[in-house]
This record gives C-alpha cells, structure tokens and sequence, in this order.
C-alpha cells in the first residue's frame, strides 16, 4: 500500500503540469518580491535580489530545518535549488526580477498585483512545504509547520527588505492562517487516504482561496487590546 502512494506521488510530481505549476509559482512569487523593490526605488541589483529570495525564501528556509531528514529513497534533504533540474528555478526567479526591474520602469504594476501574486504563490508553495515533510516521515504538526514556514517566509523575506513590516506580522491579517488552513486540510486528507494528487490540488485551493476572500472582505483576526487603557484621561471640570 505504502509503495502504490509513493509511485501515486513521483508519478504526480513528474506530471508536466505539476512542473508548469511550479513554475508559475516561481514566477509570480518573483513577480511579487520584484515589484515591491521597484516601489521603493531599489537599483537592479537590489530588484533582482529581493525577486529571487522573495520566490526561493521559503523553500530554503524549510530545507535548512529539515536537513539531515531523509527522502524515502534514502538520499539526504538538501537546499532543493542548489541541485538537480530544480536549479531551474534559480534562472527563472533571477530571470523574471530582471524583466519586472526593466518593465517597472515604464509600466507601473496595477494596484493588487503583489498581493493576487503572492496568494498564489503562497499557496502553492504551502502545499510543496507540507507535502515534502509528510513523504519524509514527520509528525502531522511539523508538516504543517513546514507548510507554513514554506508558504509565508519568502514574503516575510520580501517585506523585511523592502522595509515593510511582513504581511504575517500584520494585526488582524488573514495570511499565515490562509495557510496552516491548507496545511491542516492536506495531512487530514492524507490520513482519511484520500488521493495524493486530488488532497494537494484541494488544498492549494483553500490556501488561495481563503486567503484572497480576507483581502477582497477585509477579514481581519482579533487582535490584542489591553484590558486597561494606559491613556491617561482628564475628568470634565
């Protein structure tokens, strides 16, 4: 049982569309980190720096915690574009911050861009984080962990950069919570045996989903309030 998942996963992680969707995701999440730079009048170097670890950010934070794991067939966990065809994803975030830092010059992004880029980005990314750490043999709470830390870190990256203070730090911002959503759906799914490839298309969904109808309404989550007023107020006279 356990060899016809795995086999269900390679052959689901080999599937050219699966390769299109990481690629977009690339793209769109240097699109995003790209894009914010240029708003704060970065020189190319600078562009083309925030892109790139704005769209691999949180890959490598997630190999980094979990080097020393092993994938099923036994090889070590290693910083996934540093090696192999995922290299590739190295020139595609490099190449597309260069091209936003030249079109940003002439064309201004529409207002939402980085936000509706980096919804999906995040959501895709999400999936690869808590799919990763399930098929190495984690505890549930360390998939969606790792989940999250892949989702938010490269946006979080991006904001610090560029001087913002990150989206996940934002009181009331729905979007760290957009993804341990997904996260959490996907390990339950996979527990219930449901099918690898309908569980993580499912849940990247819910990840974008969530996440853009909190921006669209303006959801916000409680935020902190103290029980006493520390401002000092004068009584009426």
């Amino acid at each position: 049982m356990l060899s016809q998942t795995l086999q269900e996963v390679k052959n689901f992680d080999e599937h050219l569309l699966f390769y299109l969707c990481c690629t977009f995701a690339t793209i769109v999440g240097a699109i995003a980190g790209a894009s914010a730079s240029s708003r704060v009048r970065m020189d190319m170097f600078g562009i083309v720096a925030c892109g790139t670890i704005a769209s691999l950010g949180g890959g490598t934070v997630r190999d980094i915690l979990l080097s020393g794991m092993q994938r099923p067939n036994g090889s070590p966990v290693t910083i996934f574009w540093m090696s192999g065809g995922d290299v590739d994803f190295f020139y595609q975030a490099i190449v597309t911050s260069f091209v936003v830092f030249f079109v940003t010059r002439f064309i201004k992004p529409p207002v939402g861009t980085i936000r509706v880029a980096d919804a999906f980005a995040m959501a895709f990314f999400t999936l690869l984080g808590t799919a990763k750490a399930y098929w190495i043999g984690c505890d549930p709470a360390i998939c969606v962990a790792m989940g999250v830390c892949t989702g938010v870190a490269g946006g979080a990256l991006r904001d610090v950069l560029t001087g913002n203070v990150p989206y996940v730090f934002r009181p009331g911002e729905i979007y760290a919570t957009a993804a341990f959503a997904g996260s959490a759906v996907f390990v339950l799914l996979m527990w219930l045996k449901c099918p690898y490839s309908v569980s993580y298309i499912a849940c990247t969904a819910i990840v974008f989903i969530v996440r853009m109808v909190a921006v669209y309404h303006d959801w916000k989550l409680p935020s902190y309030r103290p029980l006493i007023d520390s401002v000092k107020r004068h009584d009426d006279e």
